[in-house]
């Protein structure tokens, strides 16, 4: 008999409710055809989700991994089927080969009560368009909870830089740059949201996108700059090994207006969505 693979699930924690909490741990401890090992983190000094992910990492060695938020509910076979994905691209690739997975979430209030639409759909994403490099540079969607990947990818991602956005868009452009990303297309979970979500699916829905539209240019470009900020990120880690659309994202800034659009249209360095982009070419 196959025995069953272990995970390392890395449940971040930061002043939890404890009600959803514990809900969040059952719903792990109950995933079927996979072994699960928590580890937890409790972020007591207020470092920020991506500084306590990065410590859960540096704690993880087996060889595939998944990111638990503290308040969401996991349907029993996620893992599982996450899992398959992985290792039917390994099987293609090669295990040392950085893989990640990805699915949906169904979207629910504090009570897991659904509101209208996943979270996938309520981006309008262009997929798989969305999920190559340049798309993830300039806007990830793969949010860390949709996730599992292996070993291969933990660890050439290795510690999250304090210029990465987050731990699961840094995570997510090491796995577009050097290895291969593929979906589950599926909600495989609950996203719970609440009053106290440090991030939530109403930040991505494309409602959410056209009042940030609103604040006009300067909000605009400080997002611009904190994905330029990444990408440097990004280079100072791999120098020459980061593409080549990485390397001139870093170099934004140094571009003249008429060589940023050039870039942008050369390199498709694109957002999701028709407003976006024109946002982009209009005010970048």
């Amino acid at each position: 008999m196959t025995e069953m693979p272990t995970i390392d699930v890395l449940l971040a924690t930061y002043r939890p409710d404890l009600r959803f909490l514990e809900a969040q741990v059952e719903s792990i401890r109950r995933q079927t055809g996979v072994k699960t090992n928590i580890i937890s983190r409790e972020d007591a000094e207020g470092t920020g989700a991506a500084a306590n992910f990065s410590a859960l990492l540096a704690e993880s060695s087996a060889q595939y991994i998944a990111f638990a938020d503290q308040d969401d509910v996991w349907l029993e076979q996620k893992l599982a089927k996450l899992l398959d994905c992985v290792k039917r691209l390994e099987r293609q690739y090669g295990s040392d080969r950085p893989i990640l997975a990805f699915c949906d979430s169904w979207v629910t209030d504090g009570e897991l009560k659904p509101l209208p639409g996943t979270f996938l759909s309520r981006q309008r994403l262009a997929l798989p368009k969305a999920m190559a490099l340049p798309r993830l540079l300039m806007q990830n969607f793969i949010a860390g909870n949709l996730m599992l990947f292996n070993g291969a990818l933990r660890d050439k991602a290795g510690a999250v830089p304090p210029g990465a956005l987050m731990h699961d868009s840094w995570v997510a452009l090491v796995a577009a740059a050097f290895g291969t990303i593929g979906q589950v297309d599926e909600p495989l979970l609950y996203y719970r949201q609440h009053g106290d979500n440090t991030l939530g699916a109403t930040a991505a829905d494309a409602r959410h996108c056209r009042r940030r539209m609103a604040e006009g240019p300067a909000a605009f470009a400080n997002r611009l700059e904190a994905n330029i900020a990444q990408a440097r990120a990004f280079c100072e880690r791999f120098g020459d090994a980061a593409p080549e659309c990485v390397r001139v994202l870093a170099n934004f800034s140094k571009l003249g207006y008429w060589r940023r659009r050039s870039a942008i249209l050369r390199h498709g360095l694109f957002k999701q969505g028709l407003l976006r982009n024109l946002a982009l070419m209009l005010w970048v």
